[in-house]
């Protein structure tokens, strides 16, 4: 069973409208619609809310969801194999990130030729 359908059933067992489940989770309704409808998928923190607050498991919930399981696997993996592929930083990057470094080693340049002085 696909996890929008899970969820459906999980709110119409607990006789709540989809508004009614986006308040408690403080979402929006048009999002608890997105899963239902198997639009967008809910977040981890979500999943783990819904888990509590219907009272089942996480796997309850979301097995049986094929596509679900890939895109939660994708994510996951995604930054390991960026971080193995990561090009070097180059010199603007290197800027970009650390322009703050400026400022202290312009001081002690400044400090030591004043004290040259």
């Amino acid at each position: 069973m696909e996890i929008g359908l899970k969820i459906k059933a999980l709110r119409e067992q607990k006789n709540w409208s989809q508004e009614e489940l986006a308040e408690i989770l403080n979402i929006s309704k048009q999002s608890i619609s997105k899963w239902e409808l198997n639009k967008v998928y809910p977040s981890i923190d979500m999943l783990i809310k819904m888990s509590d607050l219907f009272d089942v498991t996480l796997d309850e919930l979301i097995k049986g969801d094929k596509q679900f399981k890939r895109a939660i696997i994708e994510t996951y993996q995604q930054p390991i194999n960026d971080h193995k592929k990561k090009d070097p930083m180059n010199g603007w990057e290197f800027l970009a990130g650390y322009w703050w470094l400026f400022f202290p080693v312009a001081g002690m340049i400044w400090w030591m030729i004043q004290s040259l002085n």
